[in-house]
């Protein structure tokens, strides 16, 4: 997967310009062996490489303004205030079960106030460890605690609390099965967390975090139709009674449920909606 938005532009001197073009080259060799290699050991041994060449790379003076436009297999997208963007990728393993990787990096010039107070670092790694968060549509996690994701998606919303960014995401989960996940990201005392109480659908208490699993052949519609601002997500269901709770088996049923932002949280709203834009 490759999705790349740009950070708005920063000229760069041309030694910076060159050493970042030299790094890029070298990642993408990396990414294009951890993703598409068949021997295993290979994809595992490039992904840890890829890790290592793109810490060092992104320690880079003035890196975030490098747009690595080249870049294959690796999602990239800029917060719509860019305040920071994030690099999300996976590697899979010989039974297709993917592991998350990722990494945010702070804009240096949003951050120059926040660096002289408390030390702000330029970016923090993202360890997945969705398979041992305990109880997690209700759980706050940190970076080293992260929910993995290729996110394709951010929403930023205030609220008298500070500011949240919603992330829209893809994880493939089994061989068997995908997930879509709407996760929420904020900063306290400038480290990143996720989960906030923000997704009202009516149940007893707001979510933290909504996630979806359905059949790996099958494909479910999460988006935000930026126009009337719309969250609007495609409802999945067992092909019949006795499928409930066996996930591999849940397809799209072809109905979309939408929520609206209230000031406060991601709000669902009565019926369903049908007139919006795939794209």
């Amino acid at each position: 997967m490759c999705l790349t938005n740009t950070s708005k532009a920063q000229k760069l001197d041309s030694l910076t310009r060159d050493t970042l073009m030299d790094a890029e080259i070298r990642l993408n060799g990396l990414a294009q062996k951890m993703v598409t290699s068949l021997d295993e050991m290979t994809r595992i041994s490039s992904g840890k490489n890829f890790i290592r060449t793109l810490a060092r790379t992104l320690k880079t003076n003035n890196s975030y303004f490098y747009n690595f436009d080249s870049l294959k297999n690796i999602s990239i997208i800029v917060s719509p205030d860019d305040y920071f963007r994030i690099m999300t990728w996976n590697v899979a393993s010989d039974d297709e079960h993917f592991r998350n990787f990722g990494v945010i990096q702070m804009n240096p010039n949003k951050i120059k106030r926040e660096k002289k107070v408390y030390n702000m670092p330029d970016f923090f790694p993202l360890i997945d460890r969705s398979d041992s968060i305990e109880n997690v549509f209700y759980a706050e996690t940190d970076a080293d605690h992260w929910f993995g994701a290729i996110y394709y998606k951010i929403i930023k919303t205030q609220t008298q609390k500070g500011t949240y960014y919603t992330l829209l995401g893809w994880d493939g989960a089994t061989s068997k099965s995908n997930k879509k996940i709407a996760d929420v990201l904020f900063f306290r005392d400038n480290e990143p967390f996720f989960g906030v109480p923000i997704f009202d659908i009516k149940t007893k208490k707001p979510l933290y975090r909504m996630i979806w699993e359905f059949n790996n052949y099958a494909t479910m519609t999460l988006r935000y139709e930026e126009k009337r601002k719309l969250f609007i997500y495609e409802n999945i269901i067992p092909p019949k009674p006795d499928n409930v709770g066996m996930y591999e088996t849940y397809l799209p049923d072809g109905s979309y449920d939408f929520m609206t932002w209230n000031g406060k949280v991601w709000e669902k709203q009565k019926g369903i909606v049908t007139d919006f834009q795939m794209k």
